[in-house]
């Protein structure tokens, strides 16, 4: 099963809102050594008007008229402040579409700093991701990349993103996720000295933020597939976030595929005991392959209940993957049971067990 999303923004992004410096004019206060200059009255009251909006809305608006007056076209205000306030503004009031635009607005002009293009990339970045535009999220994230390539927010965003739309060739599969891994890998190194360094309040966050990436690593090693190395990452992502849906559901699928396998070995390790027997192999060489087959229906039920027990988590929590958790939680049930009787009374001792 290919995973159809991926997550949303990390709790590390902060959309900001562009805050910078009021212009100088002789009714402004004093301000820092390094000014900008408002030209005359009605640029300084109209960037005034800008900068002091609350409302997202209205400040996107004012924005816009502020950069197409001809009046301020040479205004110091425009790049980058009034470019990061309008960007930012449309992101506060979710209008994706409108912050991709006025990201690749701001990112062409000639005049535009490292500062505003990175700004501007990284919030268009987030805009595809909530539209669920994966190439866009990929395109805005390399950008990114290439003026800061160790931002957190874009490796972690790139390296969750990227199992979403594998290649259908092995080797494209492989080169993705490989650079998945990378980013992931990247971002939990960056990560470990502003957990070192977090203050007691902030701590948390930050080792949550860090679950989501173990979450990630998790996911692409499900896509390899390698479901021991997933089962350790998931497992490691919910003791931070016991809450996840997503990481029950995914440990879920590790664990039925497991049984999967278990189940196929099985049947060759079923018939080459029954083979000993028929070609009245010596004790010993029946022994070992009873032993063998043994083992495997023992793993098949192991793993099935692992299974049943992650399925019923995720179903217990709800969230984006509870429906399709119930349906598969509901399947396995019955083929182990015959029925669904008990079902409803295991999956409310599921959610006793939830923090």
């Amino acid at each position: 099963m290919r995973r159809t999303g991926f997550r949303g923004v990390s709790p590390l992004l902060i959309l900001i809102l562009a805050v910078s410096a009021l212009p100088s004019f002789s009714q402004a206060p004093a301000a820092p050594a390094k000014q900008q200059q408002a030209k005359t009255q009605a640029e300084y009251d109209a960037y005034k008007a800008l900068y002091d909006e609350k409302d997202p809305k209205k400040k996107a608006d004012l924005g816009e008229k502020f950069i197409a007056n001809p009046a301020f076209k040479e205004s110091d205000f425009i790049v980058p402040n009034a470019h990061q306030m309008i960007i930012g503004a449309y992101a506060a009031d979710k209008n994706w579409a409108k912050v991709m635009e006025a990201a690749d607005r701001a990112a062409a002009l000639p005049n535009a700093t490292t500062a505003l293009k990175g700004y501007a990339y990284g919030n268009a970045m987030i805009a595809a991701q909530n539209m669920n535009n994966v190439d866009k999220v990929l395109s805005y994230g390399d950008k990114v990349l290439s003026i800061d390539p160790n931002d957190l927010n874009t490796l972690m965003t790139l390296a969750a993103v990227l199992p979403a739309k594998l290649p259908a060739d092995e080797a494209g599969k492989k080169t993705a996720l490989d650079k998945a891994a990378g980013y992931a890998n990247k971002a939990l190194a960056g990560l470990a000295p502003l957990i070192a360094k977090a203050s007691p309040q902030d701590k948390p966050q930050f080792v949550a933020v860090e679950g989501q990436v173990h979450a990630t690593l998790g996911l692409i090693a499900y896509s390899r597939p390698d479901y021991q190395k997933s089962i350790q990452e998931f497992d490691t992502a919910i003791k931070t976030t016991p809450k996840d849906d997503e990481s029950h559901f995914y440990l879920a699928l590790d664990y039925q595929a497991l049984a999967a396998q278990a189940s196929r070995d099985y049947q060759v390790a079923f018939k080459a005991w029954n083979d000993a027997k028929v070609a009245k192999a010596d004790q010993p060489t029946i022994d070992d392959a009873d032993a063998h087959q043994q083992a495997l229906a023992d793993d098949i039920k192991k793993y099935r209940d692992k299974a049943l027990d992650e399925f019923g988590l995720a179903t217990a929590i709800g969230g984006g993957r509870g429906t399709q958790a119930k349906e598969l939680l509901t399947k396995l049930w019955i083929q182990k049971n015959e029925n669904t009787n008990g079902l409803d009374e295991f999956i409310a001792d599921k959610k006793k067990q939830l923090p």
